[in-house]
C-alpha cells in the first residue's frame, strides 16, 4: 500500500513537472513572436515615415516643376515677340517704297542664305540674344536647308553665351537627335555635356563625355572631353 501511495505521488509530481516545463517553453516562444511583432511594428512606422517624406519630395518637386513651366511660357511669349520684331527688321517694306513704284520683281523675303548670314553677324558682334533669334527664325523657315546643323550648333552658343543654358543644350541635343551622322557632332555632344553640368546632370554629361573620347579618339574635342571627365571624378 505504501509503495502504491509512492507511486501516485511520483507520477503526479511528474505530471506537474512536465506542465510546468511546457508552460515555460510556451511562455518563450510567446516572448519571442512578441519580439517579432515588435520589430515587424517598428519597420512598418520606419516605412511610413520614409513614404512621407517621399510625399513631401514629390510635392516640393510638382511645386518647382510647375514654377518651371511658368517660367517657359513666359520666355516663349518673349520669344514670339523677338521674332516678330526681327522678322519686320529683316523684310523692310516702307509704304514710301512701294508708291515710289518698288521693282515688281523684289523678293518678298531674304533668302536662306541672307538670313543665316544676318545671324551670324549678331553672333560675332556679341549680339547673343539677337543671335539666337536669328538662327531660330532660320530653322523654322529652312529646317532642312544645308546650313541647318550649323544653325542649331551656332544658337546653342548664342543662347550659352547669353546665359540660358538650358535654350542651349535643347538646341544641341536638338542637333544631336535630328542629325546622328553632322559631322558636328563630336562637338554638338561635348557642348551638350558641358550645358548640362550646371543643370545638375553630372551623370548624363559624363556618358557623353565619354562616349565622344571613345568614338572619336583623335578629335580635338576628345582631349577637351578628356579633361573634363577628369574634372567630374
Amino acid at each position: 500500500m505504501k509503495n502504491m501511495t509512492k507511486l501516485i505521488f511520483m507520477a503526479g509530481s511528474g505530471f506537474l513537472l512536465s506542465g510546468c516545463i511546457a508552460s515555460e517553453r510556451d511562455m518563450g516562444t510567446l516572448k519571442l513572436q512578441l519580439q517579432e511583432l515588435n520589430a515587424t511594428i517598428t519597420q512598418m512606422q520606419s516605412n511610413q515615415a520614409e513614404l512621407a517624406s517621399k510625399m513631401e519630395e514629390l510635392n516640393r518637386n510638382l511645386s518647382v516643376s510647375n514654377e518651371n513651366l511658368s517660367q517657359v511660357d513666359s520666355q516663349i511669349f518673349k520669344l514670339s515677340a523677338k521674332l516678330d520684331d526681327l522678322t519686320a527688321s529683316v523684310r523692310p517694306e516702307t509704304a514710301a517704297g512701294v508708291s515710289a513704284g518698288a521693282s515688281a520683281d523684289k523678293p518678298a523675303a531674304l533668302l536662306p542664305s541672307d538670313l543665316f548670314a544676318e545671324a551670324k553677324s549678331h553672333l560675332d558682334k556679341g549680339a547673343y540674344e539677337s543671335a539666337a533669334v536669328g538662327f531660330k527664325l532660320y530653322l523654322s523657315k529652312y529646317p532642312s536647308s544645308e546650313n541647318a546643323e550649323q544653325a542649331y550648333m551656332y544658337m546653342g552658343d548664342a543662347y550659352i553665351a547669353a546665359g540660358q543654358t538650358k535654350q542651349g543644350a535643347i538646341a544641341y541635343a536638338t542637333l544631336l537627335q535630328q542629325f546622328p551622322k553632322s559631322k558636328f557632332i563630336p562637338a554638338a555632344r561635348l557642348k551638350y555635356a558641358l550645358s548640362i553640368i550646371p543643370l545638375g546632370k553630372q551623370d548624363e554629361a559624363k556618358r557623353y563625355l565619354a562616349s565622344v573620347v571613345q568614338e572619336f579618339p583623335s578629335s580635338a574635342e576628345a582631349k577637351t572631353a578628356q579633361e573634363e571627365l577628369a574634372k567630374l571624378k
